[in-house]
Order: structure tokens, then C-alpha cells, then sequence
């Protein structure tokens, strides 16, 4: 089955229980037509795939606090108020498996489908690990270029984690497909036991690996703890250690522990242990935190140029495909928070990279959209980094920018930042997460057009996974099934389609997947270059 969204389309049809809550289902339908204008001869400039947010993750980690991701759910009273957490989701044991249903899916477009220009390479646009840890970096990096993957840490002999049915875990909160006794997700929001299911995710395979050369670009999940902690001693000996965070102790104000750990802005802080509740899980020192240099020497020891420096001290990076000159910005403040900025030191290399780009067109990447550049935080003595309104009045002096590429929100969404003088400006392209529904990268050609204009060609790509249409089908799973990673990820993908979190809210499917011109479109620019000044 082809895997573009313009000639597949997933769709997913809810329904309501008599209990109120959502069901949902996936029909596989006849593709979207790309939105807006559709040009004539097109000479294609560059071709780039996109993916973002695969949060490869170790579900077992001890540091992960799973237990607050329950005071969003719809049936809290706290729900109005939390909105959404993201600590947890019911398909997070699943992520090295759609990754690699995702790379299979990528390795089949070899050309740009549109202006027929070879794929120069893959974007991979951040949060490319869940927890900055060691043993996810070294699971992403197999599952990129090719070799023996497993997601399992700790204990050899069970599973220790939120989805798994052993002693000390909370059995009602969490999605356990060992749990044929049923619990509240069962009941709630049908979700179907399948048991096996748990274990067979943390089977070994030999992943495909990517044969496009891919460029990746630095989240704020690659660098610090469930993309809001900076590692610290204390938080390292909580992930390689024994001691699995797993509750909220009787009596404690919930209120003041979100207030400290949902930060967008600056240090962020888990609740003291006083506070919480833990289990005995197994020790793994493979868990432990990875710093700048490790990101960096995982993206340059590798089959390709990635733009980076090696051992470099940061992640932002240029390369140049043909006249398009791609700028990957290192978004994540270094100091905390999990939104996003640019550090001065930053900002100057990016604006000498513009005064050298005349004769380029300039595609910018990076894990958060411009909309997002909005932690200002910095320790007493330090410059305050660039915000949104800052680098979008910068980038108002460069005609030649022709396009930003994001990810961060884990939606679909394009936009047009128009200059301040309101006669040009650039396409901001968002493309959603391998983690929550849709599931889906993106394909973006660039080319110039015969009437003179430059205009890009997006459309979204499905990843591999078996198409499974119904919560039932995970439960009707074959032993032999069990053992097939494009199998598992279409279980993720049906999971997330019912995450009971995505009912309703800011983080609904519904808003998850964009509309159809945020999806798959033309989008026209005039040429800057064939406009621009000269000088006299």
C-alpha cells in the first residue's frame, strides 16, 4: 500500500460509549488532493524528508514520573485545569518500532514524487530521544543506520515499567496489555489486553536502517529529562538507580508540584522524595544522561556529513544542497524550560550565515517553530537569548529565507510569516510526532516554477506499520504477529488514535493532524532571487 498521504489517507471516525467516553476507529480512504495552486513545469531545487519527535524511549526508566499524566485524564477534576502533562501515553513502550516501520516507509521514496528531484536528505527536526539518556541515544542511532535495536533496560528477566502487571505498579492508571483482568482503561476508554504484548516490544530486531543521508537538529528531550530537567547528580542516580518513582504520596498539594516541573520558562524540579511513592526496579547504568558531546559525536560518527563539527560544543549546523542552503538552529535553553530560544552567540553566527547567503535560498530547521522561541530565561549575569519577536524582525531582512521546518508540537501546521513590510516572507512548515496520532514525516520539494516563482510541494507519509483499523485487532494479535516490528507499530498507531487524553482539549487528535492544507499543499513564494536588490 503506498504511504503518501496524497493517495492514502488515514481518517479516524470516533464513536461514544454509553459511558461518554470516545472510541475510535481508522479508515484508510482514498488520499487528499494538495491544497491551493498546482504549478505547470516545476525544476526541482532540492528534495527533503521530515521527520520529528520519534522520542525513542526507554518506558522503564525510573526517572520518568508516568504517575502525573493521570491528573489530565478526562474523568479527573483536575482535567480543567492540567489541560495536558505528556508524561506518559499508552503506546510509549512502542517508539523503537514505529521508527523503524517510519525508515522503511522513507526508503521507498526515492525521487520527489512531485518535481521527481532525488531526496538530498532527511530532517530529522529534534526530540529524536525521550529522556536524554545514553542507552535511548544508542537505540536511536542503530534504528538510523541500521543494526540491532531493542528497547529493554533493567531486569533480564520482566518487564518494569508503567504498562507492565508486577508488583508495586499502579494497575488502573496506565494501559497494561498483560492485564487480562482488566482495569479502569479497559473499562473507561477500551483499551484491549493482549498479553505477550509487553515483552514482545522489547524483543531485539535488526533494524533497516535509512539509506538517505539524515541531518538531525537538538530538542529539548535530547537534553535534558522528559525535555524539562537538566540532568543533575541527583536525577542521575535516580534513572541508573533502584528506585522507581511511581506515586504521589496521601496529602501532598498536586498544585505546587506542576507549578514546579510544567515549566516552560527556566529550571524546572521534580517533587523532593518526601513527596513520592517508589518501587524496586533493577538497576541499569546504561541509563545514565548524555551531555553535548555525546548528541553531537552520535550525529558525526556516522555514514555521512551531517554539517556538524566534531566533538563540537554545540548542535547548530549549515550545509548547502545545491543552491538551497539549509541553517539548523539549536532552539533548546540550555538553562531550562521546555520551550525554546536563541542564544546570542547563536544568533550572530546565524545572522553572519544570512549576510553570506545572498545567492542561496535559505531554508532554517529547527526543533521549535518560531511561535515557540519564547524562554527568556537566563541566570543573573548572562545575556538574555533572542525571542520570537526578535529573530522575526532579523529574518524581516532577508528575502532569500524561504521556508522554516519544525517540529515540537507534535501537529501538522502551515503557516506564512509575512515580512514587516509585508511583501515577502517565508513558509513555516510543522510536521507531527512518531509518538502521538498521526504517526506521520513529510515530504518537501522545493523547486522554481515556469512562471518564475519558487514553490514548495509538502505532502505527509505514513509510516509502514500494519494498517489495524480497531482497538479489537491488538487483542485478535497472532503469536507470530508478536514478533514483527511493522506489526507493533501499527499497534502503537491504533493506541494512539485512542489515547483518552486526546478526546478533547488543546491536544486532541482533531488538532494533532491539522486540516488538509496543513497536511498536504502548494505553497508559492516569488522569487527572491531573481527580485532581489543590487547594488549600485
Amino acid at each position: 500500500m503506498k504511504q503518501l498521504g496524497s493517495e492514502q489517507q488515514l481518517k479516524f471516525v470516533r464513536t461514544l460509549a454509553e459511558n461518554g467516553y470516545h472510541r475510535t476507529h481508522i479508515e484508510v480512504v482514498e488520499g487528499e488532493p494538495l491544497a491551493g495552486q498546482a504549478p505547470g513545469k516545476v525544476w526541482p531545487l532540492a528534495t527533503f524528508l521530515h521527520m520529528s519527535d520519534l522520542h525513542v524511549c526507554d518506558a522503564q526508566s525510573p526517572a520518568r514520573v508516568e504517575f502525573l499524566d493521570r491528573y489530565a485524564d478526562p474523568d479527573y477534576p483536575s482535567r480543567a485545569l492540567i489541560d495536558y502533562v505528556g508524561t506518559y501515553r499508552p503506546q510509549e513502550f512502542l517508539t523503537v518500532q514505529v521508527v523503524e516501520a517510519m525508515v522503511q516507509s522513507l526508503n521507498e521514496i526515492e525521487f520527489g514524487p512531485l518535481f521527481g528531484g532525488p531526496v538530498d536528505g532527511v530532517l530529522v527536526t529534534g526530540d529524536v530521544i525521550d529522556n536524554g539518556q545514553a542507552n535511548e541515544l544508542s537505540w536511536y542511532k542503530a534504528l538510523m543506520d541500521g543494526g540491532a535495536v531493542t528497547s529493554a533496560s533493567g531486569s533480564s528477566e520482566q518487564v518494569e515499567a508503567a504498562h507492565s502487571v508486577v508488583e508495586g505498579f499502579d494497575p488502573q492508571h496506565y494501559y497494561q496489555p498483560d492485564n487480562t483482568a482488566g482495569n479502569r482503561t479497559n473499562e473507561l476508554f477500551g483499551m484491549v489486553a493482549r498479553p505477550g504484548l509487553s515483552a514482545a516490544a522489547q524483543e531485539p530486531f535488526v533494524a533497516t536502517g535509512l539509506k538517505h543521508s539524515w541531518f538531525a537538529i537538538h530538542g529539548n528531550h535530547d537534553a535534558m529529562l522528559q525535555g524539562t530537567l537538566i540532568p543533575d547528580e541527583t536525577l542521575e542516580a535516580l534513572a541508573v538507580g533502584n528506585q522507581k518513582l511511581t506515586g504521589v504520596r496521601e496529602g501532598t498539594d498536586v498544585e505546587q508540584i506542576f507549578e514546579k516541573f510544567l515549566k516552560e520558562i527556566g529550571p524546572a524540579s521534580y517533587p523532593g522524595i518526601e513527596l513520592v511513592t517508589t518501587t524496586e526496579v533493577t538497576a541499569d547504568p546504561s541509563r545514565g544522561f548524555i551531555d553535548m558531546g555525546d548528541w553531537v559525536k552520535a550525529h558525526t560518527d556516522c555514514k555521512h556529513d551531517h554539517g556538524l563539527a566534531a566533538r563540537s560544543k554545540h548542535a547548530y549546523w549549515s550545509k548547502d544542497f545545491g543552491q538551497v542552503r539549509v541553517i539548523a538552529l539549536d532552539t533548546v535553553n540550555s538553562y531550562g524550560g521546555w520551550q525554546g530560544c536563541i542564544d546570542r552567540d547563536q544568533l550572530a553566527w546565524m545572522t553572519d550565515l544570512l549576510d553570506d547567503s545572498g545567492d542561496r535560498y535559505v531554508v532554517l530547521t529547527s526543533h521549535h517553530p518560531l511561535i515557540d522561541l519564547v524562554n527568556g530565561y537566563a541566570p543573573e549575569g548572562e545575556p538574555a537569548p533572542a525571542l520570537k519577536d526578535e529573530v522575526a524582525e532579523l529574518l524581516g531582512g532577508y528575502r532569500n529565507v524561504i521556508a522554516w521546518v519544525s517540529g515540537h508540537v507534535h501537529d501538522h501546521n502551515i503557516d506564512f510569516q509575512a515580512s514587516t513590510q509585508g511583501d515577502f516572507g517565508f513558509w513555516q512548515i510543522r510536521t507531527s510526532s512518531h509518538m502521538d496520532w498521526p504517526q506521520q514525516s513529510r515530504v518537501i520539494e522545493i523547486g522554481r516554477a515556469d512562471d518564475g516563482r519558487i514553490v514548495i510541494g509538502t505532502q505527509v507519509a505514513n509510516h509502514a506499520g500494519t494498517w489495524l483499523t480497531r482497538m479489537a485487532e491488538v487483542g485478535e494479535t497472532t503469536d507470530e504477529q508478536l514478533n514483527q516490528p511493522l506489526h507493533l507499530a501499527g499497534i502503537s498507531r491504533i493506541l494512539a488514535a485512542n489515547d483518552w487524553q486526546r478526546f478533547d482539549g488543546s491536544n486532541s487528535l482533531e488538532s494533532l493532524e491539522g486540516q488538509p492544507s496543513d497536511r498536504n499543499a502548494w505553497l508559492w513564494l516569488n522569487d527572491p532571487l531573481a527580485t532581489r536588490p543590487t547594488n549600485s
